[in-house]
């Protein structure tokens, strides 16, 4: 039973019952008539929610008049300014004589607002534009051009980057399901011109045809004061038999958060957007998942939003909108997990991603088996299996099965477009939880009940070439191998007989390995570490390689280390104690930029080595060649690694000095370029630092990539090797 107590359940009650009988009665729901099929008349109504920013506002009807003057059609712009006085819009009023204003002392909610304007608008289709949104000039000439007599909306794209780095917003919509809900996210901008179809349309950048618009806005006050609305849009659009588009073409910059973060504090901001998503989830029942799991989300929903959830308007709304969610409608929105399942499948497409067809030409077929979050890259071992991948789909159909499903998101949909299948796992202990435990019981740790049926569902049905393992807790799948595929194991980091707590834990390791056809190691000192008779060296790599030189400049210091894995705590810990005060009292201008993965609050939280005159800590980044070539060097001050660091190899690509321990060094014991500066341990890294940031010449001298170098750390180099060993092994099977 949902609930804490009867008095909770006494106050959810109507929206418990509104989702019983709706989902008892919606197979006997109607089916929607279509739409009109007829053209959008000339003319655009814009419309402008306003809330006591004129200077913004000011610049947002300039831009919005300049791209006016390229579309020849009547026009209209009408401003709801809410929240101010009429005096504080005299002078954007006397500098735009053709708005018309509609005023309210009060603020308003974002649909009153919208639906204030709209009772004013003139014409067949109307752009809601927020007030901190710059239209570029050819916006609306762009939009105008894909309006067909069976579309709704058409979206602009957005143009908002957020301070980590981040391409916050883009306006290409799609959603989500995870075993927290539902989640709508910006996709990245495809790569066409084209008009294309996606879930919903934003109400900030936007046009709409102004009669359906009047009447979703009226229906969806729910969601007041703002946000999900313009979801709700979309999606009714599409169950009504309308077409929701996005136009890349049609571009539009956005201070994000501009307005509502002025007069509402960060978390209410976030309560209000929690209460909306639960909301939206039961108006449409987009999760699919049960009642019950359902109200127990409301009830895990602060006191004031389970109050306003309560009233029996809302129960009401639920009703109606979940009564008719077996109307056609988007296709579901793929699932990451399931309360009740450990495993899924990811679906096929969606409106940002797609799947790839297993193709007969091809004919060959590669699963990869991981036990950690691999898309978006968090660390240097995902960064290595996300680009060996991306460099292989060309010549192989390939599926995934991961573990950590828990951690996918919005931001790994971009790379599973392209692969064949995904299969997503989670289990019960975190990776993390067990990182302590000696390996044996870390093999036992993700070699779980889960994942190893996950894995054989996947043999059964994807039926593959070759099955490629990575990192050594997962050795003992090989025990599930049939003779029909070539196994190979990627040992991120390899181990040997002394790494093992017993020998019969270090003879089941060596019987696993000898089972495998052939090992893959990413440096020599590794492979020195195994006996087997084919094992391949391919080299950890960086994208970084493609990109011109550029002298450094500055004085930040830049360390790359995701604190999920705990050599990189212990080395920058270790270099905060023993070389930044010293390099600080010989440059008082140098800074350090730790980018040190979303796990890292609970290590630094209180350490007062973290907080250091000239030291920042930041969770992940999207834009780490952005931050390297911002930077004067980098360091990797690890203590004892195996395999090798793929953030050295990415900073020695990116023409930038690695000032390294001779343990992070591991994978450059022969050839070292000269940007590598190794020293023999942490407090040593001090002195080169401090005078290679005091000596930019010097610096300058060493980070140059000779001609050619840089090819030796590409990507492509290591797929290419990656790629022969398969073409060997799968010759000498006398396989395709």
């Amino acid at each position: 039973m949902w609930g804490t107590s009867w008095r909770q359940r006494l106050r959810l009650a109507p929206l418990a019952m509104a989702i019983a009988a709706a989902d008892r009665l919606s197979a006997f729901a109607p089916t929607p008539r279509a739409p009109p099929a007829r053209p959008w008349a000339p003319g655009i109504t814009t419309i402008i929610p306003e809330r006591d920013a004129p200077l913004m506002l000011a610049a947002t009807l300039g831009a919005l008049a300049a791209a006016l003057d390229r579309v020849d059609e009547p026009r209209q712009i009408v401003v709801v300014a809410n929240g101010a006085p009429r005096s504080a819009y005299v002078g954007v009023a006397a500098r735009f004589p053709d708005v018309e204003w509609v005023h309210s002392d009060a603020p308003l909610p974002f649909g009153e607002a919208i639906a204030r304007g709209l009772a004013l608008a003139r014409h067949d289709g109307t752009y809601l534009l927020n007030n901190d949104m710059t239209l570029e000039g050819e916006a609306l000439a762009e939009i105008v051009r894909w309006r067909a007599p069976d579309v709704f909306a058409l979206a602009s794209q957005i143009l908002q980057v957020s301070a980590d780095g981040r391409r916050e917003e883009t306006g290409f919509t799609d959603w989500y399901v995870d075993r927290g809900g539902v989640h709508l996210y910006h996709a990245p901008v495809p790569a066409t011109a084209e008009a294309i179809p996606h879930l919903c349309a934003s109400g900030g950048a936007t046009l709409f045809r102004t009669a359906p618009l009047t009447a979703y806005v009226r229906e969806s006050r729910c969601y007041d004061p703002f946000y999900w609305e313009d979801a709700e849009w979309g999606l009714r659009a599409w169950r009504d038999g309308w077409r929701v588009l996005y136009c890349p073409a049609s571009r539009a910059t956005h201070a994000h958060r501009a307005t509502t973060a002025r007069f509402y504090t960060p978390d209410e901001l976030d309560r209000i957007v929690e209460r909306n998503r639960w909301l939206f989830d039961a108006r449409h029942g987009a999760t699919g998942f049960p009642a019950a799991w359902l109200m127990e989300r409301a009830c895990d929903l602060p006191y004031a939003s389970q109050r306003e959830l309560a009233h029996p308007r809302q129960a009401a709304g639920v009703f109606r909108q979940r009564l008719a969610r077996r109307r056609a409608s988007p296709p579901a929105p793929p699932r990451l997990s399931a309360p009740d399942a450990a495993a899924v499948a990811l679906a096929a497409s969606s409106y940002s991603y797609r799947l790839r067809e297993p193709d007969p030409a091809r004919a060959r077929r590669l699963l990869v088996v991981s036990p950690f979050v691999v898309l978006p890259p968090r660390h240097g071992g995902a960064r290595r299996v996300a680009e060996l991948l991306r460099g292989l789909t060309p010549d192989f159909d390939v599926a995934l099965v991961t573990d950590e499903a828990s951690l996918y998101d919005a931001r790994s949909f971009a790379g599973f477009a392209g692969l064949a299948a995904v299969h997503l796992v989670q289990r019960a202990e975190r990776a993390s939880s067990a990182e302590a435990a000696d390996l044996a019981q870390r093999m036992r740790t993700h070699c779980h009940a889960d994942l190893t049926a996950a894995v054989d569902a996947a043999l059964a049905t994807f039926r593959p070439d070759v099955v490629q393992v990575e990192y050594a807790e997962l050795a003992p799948l090989v025990r599930r191998r049939a003779p029909d595929a070539r196994w190979v194991l990627d040992l991120h980091d390899a181990y040997g007989p002394g790494d093992f707590a017993t020998a019969a834990d270090a003879d089941a390791f060596a019987r696993d390995l000898a089972a495998y056809d052939a090992l893959v190691v990413c440096s020599e000192e590794d492979q020195a570490l195994l006996a087997h008779p084919r094992i391949a060296c391919v080299p950890n790599g960086s994208r970084a390689a493609a990109a011109a030189y550029a002298p450094s400049a500055g004085a930040r210091v830049l360390f790359v280390g995701p604190f999920r894995y705990s050599a990189n705590r212990d080395g920058i810990a270790r270099f905060l104690r023993d070389a930044w005060p010293a390099i600080r009292a010989r440059a008082p201008q140098a800074t350090l930029l730790v980018l040190a993965g979303d796990e890292h609050p609970a290590f630094t939280r209180d350490d007062p080595l973290f907080a250091q005159a000239g030291v920042t800590v930041c969770g992940h980044r999207d834009d780490v060649p952005a931050l390297l070539a911002d930077s004067a060097l980098t360091i990797n001050p690890q203590l004892e690694i195996r395999g090798s660091a793929v953030k050295l190899v990415e900073s020695l690509a990116a023409g930038r000095v690695c000032v390294s321990t001779r343990a992070g060094a591991r994978g450059f014991a022969t050839g070292a370029p000269a940007a590598l500066v190794t020293v023999a341990d942490v407090a040593a890294m001090a002195e080169p630092v401090a005078a290679l940031l005091a000596d930019p010449a010097r610096r300058h001298a060493l980070e140059a990539p000779a001609p050619g170098a840089l090819a030796t750390f590409a990507w492509e180099r290591s797929v290419a090797l990656q790629k022969s060993l398969y073409d060997a092994l799968l010759r000498e099977r006398g396989g395709r």
